[in-house]
C-alpha cells in the first residue's frame, strides 16, 4: 500500500499536521489573501468572481458521500496476511499457497442496520469485511459476525433491512415491525434470531469477535477441480460478548467503546489477529443432508465438517484520514478471483453479486477502483471510459477490442469461469427444498449454558413484551417453541402469551 499506509507501527504520522509553502486552490493555484472575501465594499457585499470563496463553500457543502443503506457505522485498519501451508490442491489463488506472501488488506468492522450516529453498544449483527489486495486482482471477503443470516432468497433482504431500521412515520426503530416481519416469514429467520439476542448480538469488541463468509464458496484448483467452502476469521484474541446491562453500562460513558479499542490496541502495538479457516465440502455431497447446504439460514456442522486454519490476518496500521480510507472502502463479494474463488448458487449471494456494484456506484462513484483504499496491488488493463472522477487510466486511442491494426489485450484461459452443469427444467420461482427452519435453532439453544438461555429469553422478552399485538407475541413463541419446547415455553411465559395456542401453532409448523 505505500504511501497510502501510514509508516510508523501502528501509531498516527505526527509530521502530516506539520504545513509549509503557500496556500492553494484544489487546482493548485495560490491563494493571495486567506483570511479575507472579495467584496465591494470593507462593510460586505461578495462578489461573485470571488471564486476561492464560492468553491470552498460549494466543496464544504459535498464534503459528506451518502451514507451507505446497511453498514454505516464502521472503522477500519490496514493489516496483511500470510499463508500457513500450500492450499494448491483446493485452489490456484497463489496467496494461499505461498507462505513467503504478505498480502496487503484493509479491513472494515460494521454496525449493519442504523445509521451511522448509532452507539456501537447495540444489538446488531457486525459486519466484518476485508479486502484483500492479492497479484491477481482483489479478493473482498465480505463476512458478517453469526454464522448464519434471517432469510435465503434476495426477495425478502431489503424488507429485514426496512423492519430494523426506524419506522418511516415515526423515525423510531420498532420491533413489533422486526417480529411482525419474522413471524410472517414462516421461521426462516429462527435461527438468526436466536444468535442475535443471545450474548453473541453484542460482541465485547471488534477483536473479540469472529467474521463467518454465511455464504459457501467455491474454490477451483489448477486442475478445474471444484470444492465447496464456507470460511470464517477465528479471533486469536477468544470471543468476549456483552449482556444486556454490560452494554447499557458501557454506552452511558462511551457510544465508540469499539473502535476506540482498535484504535487504542493497534496503536500500543497490541496487533488484533485473526485465524482464517475454512470448512470443505464435495460437490456430490450437496444433496446428501436434512438442510440445503447453500441456505444462507444454516451452518455447515462442525463435527462434520471440521474447521482447518489455513492461515492468519494481522492488523496493525490505522488509516490516516478515517474519510479517505474507511468511508470511501468499496467492498463487493463479486469481486474474486476467477478460476481459483468462485461464487456459489446460494440464492442470496447471487443477488449480493450485482447489488454491491450498484450501491458503490452510488455511493462512491464510477471509478471507485482507482481511490487507493481500493485500488488494486497488480497492473490494470481494460476497455473502461472516462466516468466521474477519472484519475487517467485512459491512455492511447484503442477503447475497444479486437482490433485488427492494433495489439489488444488478451485473456487467461486459466481465469475461466468454472463451467457448471444444470439440470433440464424451466425457470421458477419457488421455495427450496429442505428448508429446515427450527432444527439448528434449537440445536442452537441447547448448547447454551443456563445463564446464556436466560439472557437469550430476557433480550427476547425485553422486545417482544412491548408488542400490541398477540398474534406476533403468539407466533414467534410458537417457532421458538418448534425449535426447542423449554425455549418457546420460557419466551411465551415471559411475554404472557397464550401457551396453550402456542403449543397449537408449534404443532402446526413443519420444518
Amino acid at each position: 500500500m505505500g504511501g497510502d499506509r501510514i509508516a510508523t507501527g501502528g501509531g498516527f504520522d505526527n509530521s502530516a499536521n506539520d504545513a509549509e509553502g503557500t496556500l492553494t486552490t484544489e487546482w493548485g493555484a495560490a491563494i493571495g489573501d486567506k483570511d479575507h472575501s472579495l467584496v465591494a465594499t470593507p462593510k460586505g457585499g461578495l462578489l461573485l468572481q470571488d471564486t476561492v470563496t464560492l468553491q470552498q463553500l460549494s466543496r464544504f457543502n459535498r464534503e459528506r458521500i451518502p451514507e451507505r443503506v446497511v453498514h454505516a457505522r464502521g472503522t477500519g485498519a490496514y493489516g496483511y496476511f500470510q499463508a500457513y501451508g500450500d492450499e494448491s490442491a483446493l485452489t490456484s489463488a497463489k496467496f494461499l499457497s505461498d507462505t513467503s506472501i504478505k498480502t496487503p488488506l484493509f479491513c472494515r468492522f460494521s454496525m449493519v442496520t442504523l445509521s451511522k450516529s448509532v452507539a456501537e453498544t447495540v444489538r446488531d449483527v457486525r459486519g466484518f469485511a476485508v479486502k484483500m489486495r492479492t497479484s491477481q486482482g482483489i479478493w473482498d471477503l465480505v463476512f458478517n459476525n453469526l454464522p448464519v443470516f434471517f432469510v435465503r432468497d434476495q426477495r425478502h433482504f431489503v424488507d429485514v433491512i426496512h423492519a430494523f431500521k426506524p419506522d418511516p412515520q415515526s423515525n423510531l426503530q420498532d420491533f413489533d415491525r422486526v417480529f411482525d416481519l419474522m413471524g410472517a416469514l414462516g421461521g426462516e429467520a429462527t435461527h438468526m434470531l436466536t444468535y442475535l439476542f443471545s450474548d453473541h448480538g453484542i460482541p465485547a469488541s471488534y477483536q473479540e469477535m469472529d467474521g463467518n463468509s454465511v455464504h459457501a464458496y467455491k474454490f477451483i484448483n489448477a486442475d478445474r477441480k471444484v470444492t465447496y467452502v464456507k470460511l470464517r476469521w477465528r479471533s486469536l484474541a477468544g470471543i468476549r460478548n456483552l449482556t444486556e446491562e454490560e452494554a447499557h453500562a458501557l454506552q452511558a460513558d462511551d457510544l465508540n467503546h469499539a473502535t476506540r479499542s482498535l484504535y487504542m490496541d493497534i496503536k500500543q502495538g497490541k496487533f488484533p489477529e485473526y485465524e482464517l479457516q475454512i470448512q470443505e465440502m464435495k460437490p456430490e455431497q450437496l444433496d446428501d443432508f436434512e438442510f440445503n447446504p447453500l441456505d444462507s439460514t444454516k451452518h455447515w456442522p462442525e463435527d462434520q465438517f471440521p474447521y482447518r486454519p489455513v492461515g492468519k490476518m494481522t492488523l496493525d496500521e490505522l488509516p490516516p484520514n478515517f474519510f479517505e480510507h474507511t468511508e470511501q472502502v468499496a467492498f463487493s463479494p463479486a469481486n474474486m478471483l476467477a478460476g481459483s474463488i468462485e461464487a456459489s448458487e446460494d440464492k442470496l449471494l447471487q443477488s449480493r453479486l450485482v447489488s454491491y456494484f450498484s450501491a458503490h456506484e452510488y455511493r462512491v462513484g464510477t471509478n471507485r477502483h482507482l481511490i487507493p483504499v481500493n485500488k488494486p496491488a497488480n497492473e490494470t488493463r481494460h476497455y473502461h471510459a472516462d466516468g466521474q472522477m477519472n484519475t487517467g487510466e485512459n491512455k492511447g486511442t484503442l477503447n475497444y477490442e479486437p482490433s485488427l491494426v492494433h495489439k489488444a489485450y488478451t485473456d487467461e484461459p486459466k481465469a475461466k469461469i468454472y463451467e457448471q452443469p444444470l439440470p433440464s427444467g424451466t425457470y421458477v420461482q419457488e421455495e427450496i427444498n429442505k428448508t429446515l427452519n427450527f432444527k439448528q435453532a434449537g440445536d442452537l439453544y441447547r448448547s447454551f449454558s443456563e445463564k446464556e438461555r436466560a439472557n437469550l429469553v430476557y433480550n427476547l422478552e425485553c422486545k417482544l413484551k412491548m408488542s400490541t399485538s398477540d398474534l406476533i407475541k403468539n407466533t414467534m413463541s410458537s417457532h421458538f417453541m418448534k425449535a426447542d419446547e423449554e425455549y418457546g415455553t420460557r419466551v411465551a411465559e415471559a411475554i404472557g402469551a397464550d401457551l396453550e395456542t402456542v403449543k397449537q401453532m408449534a404443532a402446526a409448523l413443519e420444518e
